[in-house]
């Protein structure tokens, strides 16, 4: 992700977003009004494209401001360059949980806004592996990621218990 914000060196804010998500409409202007109003970093609440209860209850917990329902890639995130520059941007060495790792040092620093709006994420990694197996999956590699585990052990849990 620090490669592609070379492809646009003028640019003011860096928004990602997953290849899976769907942001809303005018979703550059609730990026720009919350820039202006003292939210250099800050990401969206989502819902997923699916009816299932227990996926709702996961996309009633992304309005918190707490981890672990914060910070995670599917809410997307937007950086102003300023910030990004900063903190030095994404962590080159993590290969799995560097949202994670940037939303908590730019936390630390700046004012950080979880837009009341959402963006829609596809449910497809439920529907293939279950709800179940992809919640376990998701707190085993969050608890290795807290407790220090390599980035390697992190990857191979996360395949071994998920398909993609």
């Amino acid at each position: 992700m620090n490669a592609a914000i070379a492809a646009f060196p003028e640019a003011d804010i860096y928004y990602f977003l997953h290849a899976d998500a769907r942001p809303p409409r005018g979703f550059y202007q609730d990026i720009i009004d919350w820039t202006s109003a003292g939210f250099p970093v800050g990401c969206y609440r989502y819902v997923f494209d699916s009816k299932h209860p227990l996926l709702k209850i996961n996309a009633f917990c992304t309005r918190f401001n707490v981890e672990p329902f914060r910070g995670g890639g599917d809410q997307s995130l937007y950086l102003t360059r300023a910030v990004f520059e900063e903190l030095g941007g994404f962590c080159p060495q993590m290969l799995i949980m560097e949202d994670f790792d940037i939303v908590k040092r730019a936390q630390a620093r700046f004012p950080f806004k979880i837009m009341p709006r959402s963006l829609t994420v596809s449910a497809r990694k439920y529907q293939q592996n279950s709800y179940l197996r992809v919640q376990l999956a998701n707190l085993i590699v969050y608890r290795m990621y807290r407790r220090g585990a390599s980035q390697e052990a992190l990857v191979s849990t996360y395949r071994k218990w998920l398909r993609s």
